[in-house]
């Protein structure tokens, strides 16, 4: 398989279904288990980016902690 420069999906920039979810706010997207993989992009207008992105595939395995700050999202976005 080949992989872009952009990722493996293509242009982050062009995905679809992104949305905005701002300060203190919580989702949930569930997955199947037979999911290897997840691919997650993190940005802002330029403000700062303070996250705490959990991944958890089924209810007896570890979850999957990231925790990250940037000073501005748009620059430094996390992909």
């Amino acid at each position: 398989d080949a992989v872009s420069a952009a990722g493996p999906l293509g242009d982050p920039e062009r995905m679809e279904g992104s949305m905005t979810i701002q300060g203190g706010a919580l989702r949930t997207y569930p997955f199947d288990p037979q999911v290897d993989s997840v691919q997650v992009l993190l940005r802002t207008d330029g403000r700062p980016l303070n996250a705490r992105l959990e991944l958890l595939q089924g209810p007896n395995n570890n979850k999957q902690v990231i925790e990250l700050y940037t000073e501005d999202g748009l620059d430094r976005p996390f992909y």
